[in-house]
């Protein structure tokens, strides 16, 4: 390794530890009580504490934007919140499409609710920065043949891959009757493809959903689809 490239790791490592520092004293340093209870607070109360797209507050803002990286290296992208424990478990068995680390499937089965989770890798380490399967064991199936294999189970996702078609496929697969749980900031932002939103659109119809607790800039939320 070249000498600029140990110093990239040392620095990237340093800013690492600032961030790791930062999510362990916000308001989300309880995450790994909330997976292993299923039972994680309100959104408000977490709105409260500055997890909002649009906050106000200039020094919130500032140290949440460290506690994000610390985040989504540890968890993934979406923050949970009791409401939205509430509404998954309203579903039938679920099966997680896109796992990641699985912190999701984790909570839920913490909650009492029978959901197993799938990813197209089952393990390592993606550029995102967090473990595959991380939280919970992960089946190595793609979107599509995640349902095709679960007929019996709704489908959940949480942030659908920017520009990919596989939570598409996912939901092309869907029968009548069953429902898609997504976690997304919906047409025109960083979750999914135009033809995602277009396809949900024209086949589902809405029957739930969660504004969720938002770091700066970010609008992803819950919604359940059941196709009809």
């Amino acid at each position: 390794m070249s000498d600029s490239a140990v110093l990239l790791a040392k620095a990237r490592a340093a800013y690492e530890d600032i961030q790791d520092k930062a999510l362990a004293a916000s308001v989300l340093a309880d995450m790994s009580s909330w997976v292993a209870t299923g039972d994680p607070p309100p959104a408000e109360a977490l709105r409260a504490a500055g997890l909002v797209a649009e906050p106000r507050d200039p020094d919130t803002t500032a140290a949440l934007r460290l506690v994000r990286g610390a985040f989504i290296r540890a968890w993934g992208y979406s923050v949970p919140c009791a409401e939205a424990v509430i509404a998954l478990r309203k579903l039938r068995p679920l099966v997680e499409v896109g796992a990641g680390t699985g912190y999701w499937t984790a909570m839920l089965q913490s909650a009492g609710h029978d959901m197993i989770a799938t990813d197209l890798q089952a393990e390592g380490v993606l550029s995102h920065g967090f473990r595959i399967g991380a939280h919970c064991s992960i089946e190595s199936l793609e979107g599509q043949e995640a349902g095709r294999l679960h007929p019996e189970r709704d489908v959940f996702c949480s942030w659908p891959t920017q520009g990919s078609t596989w939570v598409l496929s996912a939901a092309q697969a869907i029968q009548p009757g069953r429902r898609l749980a997504l976690i997304a900031d919906g047409p025109g932002g960083v979750t999914g493809t135009p033809e995602l939103f277009d396809f949900l659109t024209e086949k589902f119809e809405v029957t739930d959903h969660v504004i969720l607790p938002q770091f700066k800039n970010v609008y992803d939320h819950l919604t359940v689809y059941l196709r009809v």
